[in-house]
């Protein structure tokens, strides 16, 4: 995989450009967002200025609940984009509704194979652990929440250390 990123970064913006993640059927999007995920993990941090704009496409398919395979697609490519790019608990402060999205989904994923129960649960384990407390207190000063970040359970406030997130916050 090392070996095909100088062949693929060249052309790296006309491809994630040429996603068809919107308005498509939807086994063309699950195909999207596996190109997607593996892409990202051929890549890695290169992805990084796209990572703002493909989120919001992989949530909108996690919250479709007609097809089990086409959200354990979207799990899929979420773990391989943050894991790839090394964004990682950030997207629980710049998508405040992934963490109530991702847990809604599981408990009705019971009834629903175990292949998408599972890579919820490795999901959740790629973006990374998050103190609940810190992250209910800074769900109730959103303000504060668009400065700081969560780190291990431990608050950072963004004045004391400057930490990038390459989602823009405007």
């Amino acid at each position: 995989a090392i070996s095909c990123i100088p062949v693929i970064h060249p052309f790296l913006q006309s491809i994630v450009r040429s996603l068809p993640l919107t308005g498509v059927s939807p086994r063309l999007a699950s195909s999207a967002l596996e190109a997607l995920g593996e892409l990202s993990h051929v890549t890695g941090e290169a992805m990084i200025p796209w990572v703002g704009e493909l989120i919001p496409h992989v949530l909108l398919t996690m919250q479709d609940q007609s097809s089990a395979s086409k959200q354990r697609i979207s799990f899929r490519a979420l773990g391989q984009l943050v894991s790839g790019t090394g964004y990682v608990i950030l997207p629980y402060i710049d998508y405040p509704n992934l963490l109530p999205l991702m847990t809604s989904v599981l408990p009705g994923a019971k009834r629903s194979p175990w292949i998408l129960r599972r890579e919820i649960m490795r999901t959740f384990g790629l973006i990374g652990a998050l103190d609940p407390s810190r992250y209910s207190s800074m769900l109730r000063r959103s303000q504060k929440v668009r400065r700081g970040r969560v780190g291990g359970g431990l608050y950072i406030d963004a004045q004391d250390e400057e930490i990038k997130s390459p989602v823009n916050r405007e």
